[in-house]
């Protein structure tokens, strides 16, 4: 595979780059950053299509950039040689950055490369005719199964607002998959659980819908359930795509809130609808007024 971002000028375009820095330096980022995010998000054969596509290959270059130079921006202060790791320290000139600017550096090119990689795929998949590579590899890494099958419909139908973002729904689709596997096939049991997988009846798929995106939320809001910390309140992994919530009250999580009210109304339209769940209405009624039931028997 060809790089898409060959010298400093190409990458000046998409970041704040010193035209004085080697292009060595940066290019095995360059690779890192087209291996973690670009290639495993697009597919290969879409990332090919690039070296002969110029809008496309802008649209991946205004991604790769940023977050090429958020890998590099820790190691390039610092030099390796005989004396060990040493900086440069030269009186009268620029002064090393503070580690609170380099962090803040570091956050905002990770950030603005993660939103162009968001268009990217988004420009992707409104263009499907022309990159059906894409719709290839996105059936790939989204399997089948899953009653909430995109970003759009986890914020249009499950009512949880992610930008539509196809990072944030792809990170937590494991999840999804997890609570329905688990929370939702239990509850509607075997027979409904068949039936709503194959979309019917729809009014209860939505439902179900609704309860995933609400708990998927919850547990992605909650600080108060990370058993691991760091210092205080910060949770001691930080999550590689942006934070999509953040829970700042101690008062309880409104998406909590939601997850158990539509858990309750799953429960409803199975008390309203006995017919669909293939279990008997009256299963725990003992008749005793038949000839051959008898509330005391004789032991002697």
């Amino acid at each position: 595979m060809n790089l898409l971002i060959t010298d400093i000028e190409q990458l000046r375009e998409t970041v704040k780059m010193n035209a004085v820095v080697p292009f060595e330096s940066v290019r095995p980022f360059i690779l890192d950053a087209t291996d973690i995010y670009i290639e495993p998000n697009i597919g290969t054969a879409t990332l090919e299509k690039a070296e002969v596509d110029d809008t496309l290959k802008e649209k991946i270059c205004r991604a790769l950039g940023p977050l090429a130079v958020s890998l590099a921006t820790d190691e390039l202060g610092i030099q390796y040689g005989d004396a060990g790791i040493t900086v440069q320290n030269k009186q009268g000139e620029r002064s090393p950055a503070s580690d609170a600017k380099i962090a803040a550096a570091k956050a905002n090119l990770y950030y603005r490369g993660m939103q162009a990689l968001d268009r990217l795929l988004t420009y992707l998949a409104a263009h499907a005719d022309e990159y059906p590579e894409y719709g290839e590899h996105q059936e790939q890494v989204t399997p089948g199964g899953c009653l909430i099958r995109s970003a759009r419909q986890y914020q249009d139908e499950g009512l949880v607002g992610i930008d539509y973002s196809t990072l944030s729904y792809r990170a937590m689709l494991p999840i999804l998959l997890q609570l329905q596997v688990r929370n939702v096939a239990e509850m509607l049991g075997e027979k409904l659980y068949t039936r709503v997988i194959s979309g019917e009846p729809d009014d209860l798929r939505l439902l179900c819908v609704r309860y995933m995106a609400a708990k998927c939320a919850e547990l992605h809001t909650s600080q108060t359930g990370r058993e691991q910390r760091l210092n205080g309140s910060q949770p001691e992994f930080t999550p590689i795509i942006r934070p999509l919530y953040e829970d700042l009250e101690m008062t309880g999580n409104y998406y909590g809130s939601q997850a158990t009210y539509y858990a309750g109304k799953i429960e409803a339209w199975k008390s309203e609808h006995p017919d669909e769940t293939g279990e008997a209405s009256d299963s725990g009624v003992l008749h005793w007024n038949e000839k051959d039931k008898k509330i005391f028997t004789s032991i002697s």
